[in-house]
Protein backbone atom coordinates (compact mmCIF):
# COMPACT_ATOMS: atom_id res chain seq x y z
CA UNK A 1 0.00 0.00 0.00
CA UNK A 2 2.62 2.42 1.22
CA UNK A 3 4.35 1.21 -2.52
CA UNK A 4 1.29 2.56 -4.26
CA UNK A 5 0.98 6.05 -2.61
CA UNK A 6 4.70 6.76 -3.28
CA UNK A 7 4.45 5.95 -6.40
CA UNK A 8 1.01 8.65 -7.00
CA UNK A 9 2.90 10.95 -5.25
CA UNK A 10 5.90 10.49 -7.37
CA UNK A 11 3.91 11.00 -10.14
CA UNK A 12 2.20 13.78 -9.45
CA UNK A 13 5.40 16.04 -8.57
CA UNK A 14 6.55 15.02 -11.62
CA UNK A 15 3.73 16.30 -13.26
CA UNK A 16 3.66 19.43 -11.26
CA UNK A 17 7.21 20.29 -12.48
CA UNK A 18 6.74 19.67 -16.33
CA UNK A 19 3.52 21.94 -16.05
CA UNK A 20 5.36 24.68 -14.02
CA UNK A 21 7.97 24.48 -16.24
CA UNK A 22 6.23 24.70 -19.57
CA UNK A 23 4.20 27.68 -17.82
CA UNK A 24 7.51 29.03 -17.21
CA UNK A 25 9.21 28.74 -20.57
CA UNK A 26 5.92 30.27 -22.74
CA UNK A 27 6.34 33.39 -19.75
CA UNK A 28 9.60 33.99 -20.79
CA UNK A 29 9.25 32.96 -24.78
CA UNK A 30 6.49 36.19 -24.77
CA UNK A 31 8.77 38.70 -22.79
CA UNK A 32 11.26 37.71 -24.81
CA UNK A 33 8.86 38.81 -28.18
CA UNK A 34 7.51 41.50 -26.45
CA UNK A 35 11.62 42.96 -25.87
CA UNK A 36 12.37 42.69 -29.73
CA UNK A 37 9.29 44.76 -30.62
CA UNK A 38 9.41 48.11 -31.61
CA UNK A 39 6.94 50.11 -29.74
CA UNK A 40 4.19 51.17 -32.31
CA UNK A 41 4.65 54.66 -33.51
CA UNK A 42 1.74 56.61 -33.60
CA UNK A 43 -0.22 57.74 -36.82
CA UNK A 44 0.75 61.38 -37.77
CA UNK A 45 -1.74 63.54 -38.45
CA UNK A 46 -1.08 66.33 -40.46
CA UNK A 47 -3.43 69.34 -39.90
CA UNK A 48 -3.95 71.82 -42.51
CA UNK A 49 -3.08 75.17 -42.12
CA UNK A 50 -6.41 77.43 -42.08
CA UNK A 51 -6.38 80.33 -44.51
CA UNK A 52 -6.48 83.32 -42.28
CA UNK A 53 -9.35 85.48 -41.66
CA UNK A 54 -7.39 88.56 -43.16
CA UNK A 55 -5.15 87.61 -46.07
CA UNK A 56 -2.40 89.27 -47.38
CA UNK A 57 -4.05 90.95 -50.11
CA UNK A 58 -7.94 92.69 -49.92
CA UNK A 59 -8.95 91.11 -53.24
CA UNK A 60 -8.09 88.63 -56.19
CA UNK A 61 -9.12 86.98 -59.15
CA UNK A 62 -8.15 84.98 -61.94
CA UNK A 63 -9.78 84.62 -65.54
CA UNK A 64 -9.31 83.30 -68.77
CA UNK A 65 -8.75 85.93 -71.29
CA UNK A 66 -10.61 84.93 -74.19
CA UNK A 67 -14.02 84.57 -72.56
CA UNK A 68 -13.80 86.41 -69.21
CA UNK A 69 -14.59 83.12 -67.41
CA UNK A 70 -13.74 83.45 -63.69
CA UNK A 71 -11.21 80.72 -62.15
CA UNK A 72 -11.42 82.02 -58.70
CA UNK A 73 -12.37 85.36 -56.59
CA UNK A 74 -11.55 86.61 -53.65
CA UNK A 75 -13.68 90.05 -53.27
CA UNK A 76 -13.55 90.35 -56.98
CA UNK A 77 -16.44 93.61 -56.35
CA UNK A 78 -14.62 95.33 -53.43
CA UNK A 79 -14.09 98.59 -54.71
CA UNK A 80 -10.05 99.45 -53.58
CA UNK A 81 -7.98 102.38 -54.95
CA UNK A 82 -6.62 101.64 -58.28
CA UNK A 83 -3.70 103.84 -57.50
CA UNK A 84 -1.37 103.49 -61.44
CA UNK A 85 -3.88 100.96 -62.76
CA UNK A 86 -6.22 103.84 -63.60
CA UNK A 87 -3.49 104.14 -66.61
CA UNK A 88 -4.53 101.49 -68.30
CA UNK A 89 -7.91 103.20 -69.04
CA UNK A 90 -6.04 106.17 -70.41
CA UNK A 91 -3.75 103.75 -72.77
CA UNK A 92 -7.38 102.09 -73.70
CA UNK A 93 -8.80 105.57 -75.10
CA UNK A 94 -5.55 106.73 -76.56
CA UNK A 95 -5.17 102.90 -78.34
CA UNK A 96 -8.57 103.64 -79.47
CA UNK A 97 -8.15 107.04 -81.26
CA UNK A 98 -4.70 105.61 -82.63
CA UNK A 99 -7.40 102.84 -84.15
CA UNK A 100 -9.90 104.99 -85.67
CA UNK A 101 -7.35 107.25 -86.96
CA UNK A 102 -7.37 110.47 -84.80
CA UNK A 103 -3.57 110.11 -83.53
CA UNK A 104 -0.92 107.67 -84.78
CA UNK A 105 1.94 106.12 -82.80
CA UNK A 106 4.66 108.86 -84.39
CA UNK A 107 1.92 112.04 -83.15
CA UNK A 108 4.06 114.61 -81.38
CA UNK A 109 3.09 115.40 -77.54
CA UNK A 110 4.35 118.53 -75.94
CA UNK A 111 5.04 118.46 -72.83
CA UNK A 112 3.36 120.97 -69.98
CA UNK A 113 4.08 122.39 -67.01
CA UNK A 114 1.91 120.73 -65.31
CA UNK A 115 2.46 117.62 -66.78
CA UNK A 116 6.41 118.06 -65.71
CA UNK A 117 5.03 118.27 -61.92
CA UNK A 118 3.36 115.61 -61.59
CA UNK A 119 4.96 114.04 -58.85
CA UNK A 120 5.76 110.58 -57.36
CA UNK A 121 7.17 108.13 -60.22
CA UNK A 122 8.22 110.55 -63.13
CA UNK A 123 10.51 110.20 -66.00
CA UNK A 124 11.85 114.03 -65.84
CA UNK A 125 9.93 115.04 -68.43
CA UNK A 126 10.36 119.05 -69.19
CA UNK A 127 7.85 121.74 -70.16
CA UNK A 128 8.25 122.62 -73.44
CA UNK A 129 9.79 118.89 -74.77
CA UNK A 130 7.83 117.04 -77.03
CA UNK A 131 8.00 113.01 -77.63
CA UNK A 132 6.10 110.75 -80.14
CA UNK A 133 3.10 109.54 -78.65
CA UNK A 134 4.66 106.21 -78.51
CA UNK A 135 7.10 106.98 -76.45
CA UNK A 136 5.38 108.15 -73.91
CA UNK A 137 2.69 105.56 -73.97
CA UNK A 138 5.46 102.90 -73.16
CA UNK A 139 6.67 105.35 -70.54
CA UNK A 140 3.19 105.24 -69.25
CA UNK A 141 2.18 101.59 -69.37
CA UNK A 142 5.88 99.54 -68.82
CA UNK A 143 7.12 101.87 -65.95
CA UNK A 144 4.53 103.50 -64.92
CA UNK A 145 5.40 107.65 -65.29
CA UNK A 146 3.06 109.77 -64.39
CA UNK A 147 4.31 112.65 -66.11
CA UNK A 148 3.92 110.45 -69.61
CA UNK A 149 0.11 109.81 -68.51
CA UNK A 150 -0.89 113.82 -67.87
CA UNK A 151 1.23 114.58 -71.13
CA UNK A 152 -0.53 111.68 -73.24
CA UNK A 153 -4.41 112.87 -71.17
CA UNK A 154 -3.66 116.52 -72.60
CA UNK A 155 -2.90 115.82 -76.11
CA UNK A 156 -6.06 113.00 -76.26
CA UNK A 157 -8.88 115.22 -74.76
CA UNK A 158 -7.56 118.46 -74.94
CA UNK A 159 -6.88 118.85 -70.72
CA UNK A 160 -6.84 116.16 -68.04
CA UNK A 161 -10.35 117.29 -66.62
CA UNK A 162 -11.96 116.22 -69.73
CA UNK A 163 -10.01 113.24 -70.09
CA UNK A 164 -11.08 112.11 -66.78
CA UNK A 165 -14.86 112.35 -68.12
CA UNK A 166 -13.94 110.74 -70.99
CA UNK A 167 -12.64 107.64 -68.62
CA UNK A 168 -15.71 107.41 -66.73
CA UNK A 169 -17.85 107.42 -69.60
CA UNK A 170 -15.57 104.29 -71.68
CA UNK A 171 -15.70 102.49 -67.64
CA UNK A 172 -19.78 102.95 -67.89
CA UNK A 173 -20.00 101.37 -71.52
CA UNK A 174 -17.75 98.25 -70.93
CA UNK A 175 -19.73 97.32 -67.76
CA UNK A 176 -17.01 98.37 -64.88
CA UNK A 177 -19.68 99.28 -62.19
CA UNK A 178 -16.89 99.51 -59.31
CA UNK A 179 -15.03 101.93 -61.21
CA UNK A 180 -14.84 105.97 -60.81
CA UNK A 181 -11.99 108.22 -62.20
CA UNK A 182 -11.23 111.39 -60.75
CA UNK A 183 -7.02 111.47 -61.75
CA UNK A 184 -5.23 110.28 -64.82
CA UNK A 185 -2.37 108.52 -63.23
CA UNK A 186 -4.01 107.00 -60.19
CA UNK A 187 -2.10 109.79 -57.95
CA UNK A 188 -3.85 110.40 -54.35
CA UNK A 189 -6.25 113.78 -55.06
CA UNK A 190 -5.12 116.91 -53.12
CA UNK A 191 -7.00 117.89 -50.09
CA UNK A 192 -8.52 114.63 -48.90
CA UNK A 193 -10.64 113.64 -51.94
CA UNK A 194 -11.27 110.41 -52.59
CA UNK A 195 -8.59 108.14 -54.57
CA UNK A 196 -9.44 106.05 -58.12
CA UNK A 197 -11.25 103.49 -57.31
CA UNK A 198 -12.18 99.89 -58.97
CA UNK A 199 -12.71 96.72 -58.46
CA UNK A 200 -10.50 93.14 -59.45
CA UNK A 201 -13.70 92.23 -61.79
CA UNK A 202 -13.56 95.54 -62.92
CA UNK A 203 -9.74 95.17 -63.74
CA UNK A 204 -10.56 92.11 -66.04
CA UNK A 205 -12.57 93.75 -67.99
CA UNK A 206 -10.31 96.83 -68.79
CA UNK A 207 -7.86 93.89 -69.26
CA UNK A 208 -9.33 91.97 -71.79
CA UNK A 209 -10.03 95.15 -73.74
CA UNK A 210 -6.62 96.56 -73.48
CA UNK A 211 -4.93 93.13 -75.05
CA UNK A 212 -7.45 93.43 -78.14
CA UNK A 213 -4.36 95.87 -79.02
CA UNK A 214 -1.24 94.58 -80.15
CA UNK A 215 1.13 97.38 -79.17
CA UNK A 216 0.26 96.20 -75.66
CA UNK A 217 2.07 93.00 -75.25
CA UNK A 218 4.54 94.33 -77.44
CA UNK A 219 5.64 96.83 -74.60
CA UNK A 220 4.54 95.31 -71.33
CA UNK A 221 6.38 92.04 -72.24
CA UNK A 222 9.69 93.88 -72.20
CA UNK A 223 12.00 94.07 -68.85
CA UNK A 224 12.81 97.46 -70.01
CA UNK A 225 12.37 100.13 -72.80
CA UNK A 226 14.50 102.42 -74.22
CA UNK A 227 14.07 106.42 -73.87
CA UNK A 228 15.27 110.21 -75.02
CA UNK A 229 16.68 108.41 -78.26
CA UNK A 230 18.01 105.16 -76.62
CA UNK A 231 19.89 107.05 -73.77
CA UNK A 232 17.67 105.86 -70.64
CA UNK A 233 16.43 102.17 -70.35
CA UNK A 234 13.21 102.42 -68.13
CA UNK A 235 12.52 99.46 -66.17
CA UNK A 236 9.46 97.33 -66.25
CA UNK A 237 7.78 97.35 -62.68
CA UNK A 238 5.72 93.90 -63.30
CA UNK A 239 8.57 91.78 -62.06
CA UNK A 240 7.17 88.59 -63.37
CA UNK A 241 8.53 89.55 -66.87
CA UNK A 242 11.07 87.06 -67.87
CA UNK A 243 10.85 85.20 -64.38
CA UNK A 244 7.72 83.32 -64.71
CA UNK A 245 6.19 81.32 -68.07
CA UNK A 246 4.43 83.25 -70.49
CA UNK A 247 4.68 86.18 -68.56
CA UNK A 248 4.00 89.36 -71.27
CA UNK A 249 1.98 91.97 -69.29
CA UNK A 250 0.27 93.86 -67.84
CA UNK A 251 0.48 96.76 -64.99
CA UNK A 252 1.32 97.36 -61.30
CA UNK A 253 0.01 100.50 -59.11
CA UNK A 254 1.23 101.61 -55.31
CA UNK A 255 -0.07 104.36 -53.05
CA UNK A 256 0.18 103.91 -49.58
CA UNK A 257 -3.26 104.30 -49.19
CA UNK A 258 -4.06 101.47 -52.19
CA UNK A 259 -1.00 99.37 -51.16
CA UNK A 260 0.50 96.91 -54.13
CA UNK A 261 -1.63 96.79 -56.58
CA UNK A 262 -1.25 94.61 -59.93
CA UNK A 263 -2.81 93.13 -63.11
CA UNK A 264 -1.01 90.71 -65.19
CA UNK A 265 -1.35 88.14 -67.59
CA UNK A 266 0.56 85.01 -69.02
CA UNK A 267 0.14 82.70 -72.31
CA UNK A 268 0.80 79.32 -72.29
CA UNK A 269 0.01 77.49 -75.35
CA UNK A 270 -3.68 78.35 -76.22
CA UNK A 271 -4.52 79.14 -73.08
CA UNK A 272 -4.74 82.70 -71.53
CA UNK A 273 -4.99 84.01 -68.37
CA UNK A 274 -5.50 87.45 -66.50
CA UNK A 275 -4.57 87.18 -62.62
CA UNK A 276 -5.34 90.36 -60.44
CA UNK A 277 -4.42 91.43 -57.03
CA UNK A 278 -5.28 94.38 -55.09
CA UNK A 279 -4.33 95.96 -52.02
CA UNK A 280 -0.89 93.37 -51.27
CA UNK A 281 0.46 94.24 -48.14
CA UNK A 282 3.97 94.20 -49.77
CA UNK A 283 5.25 93.96 -53.56
CA UNK A 284 6.65 90.91 -53.54
CA UNK A 285 3.07 89.21 -51.71
CA UNK A 286 1.26 90.45 -55.17
CA UNK A 287 3.82 89.03 -56.91
CA UNK A 288 3.79 85.66 -55.15
CA UNK A 289 0.56 85.59 -55.23
CA UNK A 290 -0.42 86.33 -58.70
CA UNK A 291 2.26 83.45 -59.36
CA UNK A 292 0.54 81.13 -57.30
CA UNK A 293 -2.90 81.64 -59.17
CA UNK A 294 -1.38 81.62 -62.86
CA UNK A 295 0.70 78.15 -61.76
CA UNK A 296 -3.00 77.04 -60.60
CA UNK A 297 -5.06 78.54 -63.47
CA UNK A 298 -2.28 76.50 -65.70
CA UNK A 299 -2.28 73.54 -64.07
CA UNK A 300 -5.97 72.92 -63.81
CA UNK A 301 -7.50 74.39 -67.17
CA UNK A 302 -6.54 74.08 -71.00
CA UNK A 303 -8.44 75.54 -74.21
CA UNK A 304 -9.90 72.48 -76.56
CA UNK A 305 -10.21 73.44 -79.70
CA UNK A 306 -12.18 71.39 -81.65
CA UNK A 307 -13.17 73.19 -84.75
CA UNK A 308 -12.18 76.31 -86.64
CA UNK A 309 -14.58 78.59 -88.42
CA UNK A 310 -15.15 77.00 -91.90
CA UNK A 311 -13.56 74.05 -91.08
CA UNK A 312 -15.43 70.87 -92.15
CA UNK A 313 -17.47 69.18 -89.86
CA UNK A 314 -16.62 65.98 -91.00
CA UNK A 315 -19.94 64.62 -92.96
CA UNK A 316 -20.64 64.97 -95.92
CA UNK A 317 -24.58 65.65 -97.14
CA UNK A 318 -25.84 64.78 -100.68
CA UNK A 319 -27.45 67.43 -102.82
CA UNK A 320 -30.66 66.68 -105.07
CA UNK A 321 -31.02 68.76 -108.56
CA UNK A 322 -27.84 70.63 -108.00
CA UNK A 323 -24.57 71.58 -109.61
CA UNK A 324 -22.86 69.33 -107.30
CA UNK A 325 -23.67 65.83 -106.39
CA UNK A 326 -22.53 66.62 -102.31
CA UNK A 327 -21.20 68.94 -99.79
CA UNK A 328 -18.93 69.24 -96.95
CA UNK A 329 -21.45 71.63 -94.24
CA UNK A 330 -18.32 73.49 -92.45
CA UNK A 331 -18.88 74.92 -88.51
CA UNK A 332 -20.08 78.75 -88.92
CA UNK A 333 -17.92 79.48 -85.78
CA UNK A 334 -15.24 78.32 -84.02
CA UNK A 335 -15.53 75.70 -81.47
CA UNK A 336 -13.23 75.90 -78.33
CA UNK A 337 -13.96 75.49 -74.87
CA UNK A 338 -11.87 76.19 -71.36
CA UNK A 339 -12.15 72.92 -69.71
CA UNK A 340 -10.45 71.25 -66.85
CA UNK A 341 -7.87 69.00 -68.16
CA UNK A 342 -9.14 65.56 -66.27
CA UNK A 343 -12.83 66.71 -68.21
CA UNK A 344 -11.44 66.21 -71.41
CA UNK A 345 -11.88 62.72 -72.08
CA UNK A 346 -15.72 63.21 -71.70
CA UNK A 347 -16.09 65.74 -74.51
CA UNK A 348 -18.09 64.22 -77.24
CA UNK A 349 -19.39 65.81 -80.66
CA UNK A 350 -22.44 64.97 -82.57
CA UNK A 351 -23.60 65.83 -86.16
CA UNK A 352 -26.95 66.70 -86.89
CA UNK A 353 -27.34 66.52 -90.36
CA UNK A 354 -29.88 65.70 -93.24
CA UNK A 355 -29.07 62.82 -95.13
CA UNK A 356 -29.97 64.85 -98.38
CA UNK A 357 -30.63 68.20 -99.43
CA UNK A 358 -32.64 69.86 -102.43
CA UNK A 359 -30.94 72.84 -104.28
CA UNK A 360 -31.00 75.96 -104.26
CA UNK A 361 -28.45 76.04 -101.87
CA UNK A 362 -27.10 79.86 -100.45
CA UNK A 363 -23.47 79.94 -99.49
CA UNK A 364 -23.41 80.19 -95.37
CA UNK A 365 -27.16 78.60 -95.73
CA UNK A 366 -27.40 76.34 -92.26
CA UNK A 367 -28.28 72.89 -92.81
CA UNK A 368 -27.64 71.42 -89.58
CA UNK A 369 -25.90 71.46 -86.74
CA UNK A 370 -22.73 70.57 -84.60
CA UNK A 371 -23.60 69.54 -80.59
CA UNK A 372 -21.07 69.33 -78.44
CA UNK A 373 -21.65 67.54 -75.22
CA UNK A 374 -19.43 67.11 -71.92
CA UNK A 375 -21.48 63.83 -70.72
CA UNK A 376 -25.41 64.78 -70.25
CA UNK A 377 -24.33 68.16 -70.57
CA UNK A 378 -24.49 70.40 -73.86
CA UNK A 379 -21.38 72.85 -74.11
CA UNK A 380 -22.67 74.10 -77.18
CA UNK A 381 -24.71 74.17 -80.51
CA UNK A 382 -22.51 75.55 -83.75
CA UNK A 383 -24.65 75.75 -87.12
CA UNK A 384 -23.29 73.54 -89.65
CA UNK A 385 -23.71 75.72 -93.21
CA UNK A 386 -22.87 75.51 -96.89
CA UNK A 387 -19.69 76.60 -97.82
CA UNK A 388 -20.71 77.49 -100.97
CA UNK A 389 -23.78 78.59 -103.49
CA UNK A 390 -25.26 75.48 -105.05
CA UNK A 391 -28.25 76.53 -107.91
CA UNK A 392 -31.01 74.50 -109.18
CA UNK A 393 -30.00 72.40 -112.36
CA UNK A 394 -32.50 69.96 -113.85
CA UNK A 395 -31.45 69.53 -117.96
CA UNK A 396 -27.87 67.50 -116.40
CA UNK A 397 -26.24 65.35 -113.98
CA UNK A 398 -24.27 66.97 -111.40
CA UNK A 399 -20.72 67.15 -111.14
CA UNK A 400 -18.91 64.57 -109.27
Amino acid sequence: MWLRRWVVTLICGLICYVVQGTLHEADARTRATHSLQKPAKKKMVIKQVPSPALPDYEAALLADADTGQILFARNSDKQWPSASLTKMMVGLLTLEEIKRGHLSLRTPVPISRRASLAGGRMINLQPGEVYPLEELLQAMLVTSANDASIAIAERLAGSVESCILAMNKRARELGMTETRYRTVNGMPPANGAPPDMSSARDMVILARELLKHREILQWTSCPHIPFRAGTVLLPNTNHLVGKVAGVDGLKTGFTAKARFNLVTTAQRGQLRLIAVILGGKSSQIRFRTATELLEWGFAEYTRLRLLKSGEPVGARVRVEHGSVSAIQPVAATDVAFLMKKNDIDNVQIFLQLPSTIAAPIARYQVVGEVVVRNHDRILAVIPAVSPLEIPQVRWFPARR
